[in-house]
């Protein structure tokens, strides 16, 4: 991998998101809108019986922004190339797709980081809600479990986009919603019919979340099971849905759909 391939994607990326009135829209104003939401829905739970309730919430909806964002810079600036019939000119250059990826997930990264610290302290300036209640430790291991849950998916969309065309190109926006209802991100994993919550707990992202609720409700103490095994299953998540990239990505340039997505 050459570092200067990165590097120039990200310039791209860079230049795209500032020019960009859509993706601004997406990855700042419509967290930092939710964020205000929740956080009076907060306010009226914590004003009740349910205490907690309302920090719960709030911890939800900060840590969700950071699935979701990594997952919205791998595909959308995918599919930017795509839109703008660039995702070619890409590839003629002598870059690797990993190094493509590489840089889609810095990027990912960087604007994670931007929402979590501008919503924190969001949270904190109106709610009296501080993200590091949870503790340093939990807060950086959820992060680093949803970076890699959010990339994987996002590289599993973006090659079902390639080998079936942008007819699909939905999914970018849609699919990681998929999971929210069973990675308990607003309520513990108990309030789900049992049934479902072994179901739940072959997500990462479930594991993660008890954990993130784990050290706010216990005076920041580190739930090493629940990461340890969130790691375990991100792991996993990340190979199936690398390897389904590789099949799709080799799959779309056999066929000639991977130039037809221009057209």
């Amino acid at each position: 991998m050459r570092i200067h391939r990165i590097v120039a994607v990200l310039w791209q990326e860079w230049y795209v998101t500032i020019h960009s009135t859509e993706v601004i829209v997406d990855i700042f104003f419509h967290p930092l809108l939710s964020i205000v939401l929740f956080g009076f829905v907060s306010q009226f739970l914590s004003g009740s019986d349910q205490s907690q309730a309302g920090k719960i919430l709030l911890q939800g909806l900060l840590l969700w922004q950071v699935i979701w964002i990594v997952q919205y810079s791998v595909t959308l600036g995918s599919l930017w190339n795509v839109w703008s019939r660039n995702l070619s000119n890409m590839f003629v250059a002598p870059m690797m797709v990993r190094e493509y990826l590489a840089a889609q997930l810095l990027s990912g990264i960087v604007k994670a980081v931007a929402i979590v610290v501008l919503g924190g302290a969001m949270a904190k300036y109106l709610f009296g809600f501080d993200v590091l209640d949870m503790g340093a430790v939990p807060l950086l291991l959820t992060f680093v479990n949803f970076v890699f849950f959010g990339f994987a998916t996002g590289i599993a969309v973006i090659g079902v986009i390639f080998r079936y065309g942008t007819r699909i190109q939905a999914l970018a926006w849609g699919f990681i919603f998929v999971f929210q209802p069973l990675s308990a991100a607003y309520f513990p994993v108990s309030v789900l019919p049992p049934a479902l919550r072994w179901i739940a707990y072959g997500i990462p992202l479930t594991l993660s979340y008890e954990g993130a609720r784990h050290g706010l409700l216990n005076h920041h103490e580190v739930a090493w099971g629940m990461f340890g095994l969130s790691f375990a299953e991100n792991a996993v998540y990340f190979a199936l849905c690398s390897l389904l990239f590789a099949h799709l990505f080799r799959r779309s340039r056999d066929t000639g759909q991977f130039a037809r997505n221009e057209a």
